[in-house]
């Protein structure tokens, strides 16, 4: 179930994320829902979902260097690590960590601009850099809330730390 969830929510996010990429704006979609995974999950479900989505963008858009799935599994890694040192059970680590990829998604469009000498995604530095950094902590709170909704029903491992284990009992029948 787990790697049916990551495989789905990986399509889905790398979809959006080429929808935006062709309308000029890079959102790192992708890199989101891979840190999320390997917080949830495990770190080996978020480099998979990473380096394949990293791969995917890089061929798609026919770059001859693979710099994308680089980027992405090394924010991953940085970004896990920070998020499983927060107590886990506030959203501050949600919130942390989503302004840390959007921050480091910011760096890679940054300096793949300026070493492969295309355009900027965005109309200025700073303005795109506010806007991943707050488009990062609002994409990671909801996929936080929406994906951590789903798990609890899947009985599958969260985002969130919880102290108390999940029954299925409903509180009894009373005779």
């Amino acid at each position: 179930m787990k790697s049916f969830l990551t495989l789905t929510v990986t399509a889905l996010l790398m979809t959006f994320e080429l929808i935006c990429g062709n309308m000029g704006l890079s959102l790192g979609l992708p890199v989101f829902g891979a840190f999320y995974f390997a917080v949830a999950f495990g770190k080996n479900y978020g480099l998979w979902a990473a380096g394949l989505s990293g791969l995917l963008l890089d061929a798609i858009y026919a770059r001859s260097f693979m710099p994308t799935a680089i980027w992405m599994i090394l924010i991953v890694l940085l970004a896990e690590q920070c998020a499983l040192r927060l107590q886990r059970h506030l959203p501050v680590s949600a919130i942390l960590g989503g302004a840390l990829c959007g921050f480091a998604v910011f760096l890679g469009n940054l300096l793949h601009s300026l070493i492969c000498r295309t355009a900027f995604p965005g109309p200025d530095i700073w303005s795109m850099m506010i806007f991943q950094l707050i488009g990062g902590i609002f994409f990671m709170l909801l996929m936080t809330l929406l994906f951590d909704g789903i798990n609890f029903r899947c009985n599958l491992p969260r985002f969130k730390a919880v102290d108390k284990p999940r029954t299925f009992n409903g509180g009894g029948s009373r005779l």
